[in-house]
């Protein structure tokens, strides 16, 4: 009959302790709400233009070179941009026409070259438009820093807003985001050379139009 007390003893302070644990746990999640639902990662058409100035050899301004660079980094891969180069000058279209060669060799395949179009007071010699489908990036900065210390999770935002971010950077085709389609055939040599190539350092360097290479 002794021994049995202690048994009982034991039960209820586990019983005691479980309820006690699912109370608190109750509180905690009744504290952080209900959490908007997300829309999903979407690819929208986008649209961007870089007005760049020519140099007297017959390429592009330094400053000119890194606004085209920027353009063409943001618009993802440059296979799947549609870009369009509108020369307003003589030296605008020399350029256009060495800018259409350089783009095919990095892997364009839609460079349209417009007719001149001689404009008086233009700044800029050359007009490039890259038009794509890009996917939505969401912004992963805190929502309220100055309750950061306080309710980090509050604070902090939506917690899934790196992955989603991340998804959306590493995409190859933006137009998967907005419909499924089915895997092609895995291609063995093709990863093989890409593995191989990395090993004797040969990796493709990042885009990085430079005329003075030439």
């Amino acid at each position: 009959m002794h021994a049995a007390k202690p048994l009982f003893v034991a039960l209820s302070l586990a019983l005691l302790l479980g309820a006690c644990d699912r109370n608190v746990n109750n509180l905690r999640v009744a504290n952080y709400g209900p959490q908007t639902p997300r829309a999903p990662i979407q690819a929208v058409p986008s649209a961007m233009v870089a007005h760049l100035s020519a140099t007297a050899g017959g390429g592009l301004s330094r400053e000119s070179l890194g606004d085209l660079n920027t353009l063409l980094g943001r618009q993802g891969r440059i296979s799947q941009q549609t870009l369009t180069l509108r020369p307003s000058t003589p030296a605008g279209e020399q350029v256009a026409r060495r800018l259409e060669q350089v783009l095919n060799q990095l892997g364009a395949r839609q460079v349209i070259v417009a007719p001149t179009q001689l404009e008086k007071g233009q700044g800029a010699d050359l007009q490039v438009v890259s038009e794509a489908l890009v996917a939505q990036i969401p912004d992963c900065t805190i929502a309220d820093p100055s309750r950061y210390t306080v309710k980090p999770y509050r604070a902090v935002g939506d917690l899934g807003c790196a992955n989603r971010a991340n998804i959306a950077r590493m995409v190859a085709d933006p137009r998967d985001l907005n419909r499924a389609q089915s895997l092609d055939g895995a291609d063995g040599v093709a990863a093989v050379n890409a593995v191989e190539r990395y090993q004797r350092h040969e990796t493709v360097e990042l885009l990085d139009i430079n005329f003075n290479k030439d």
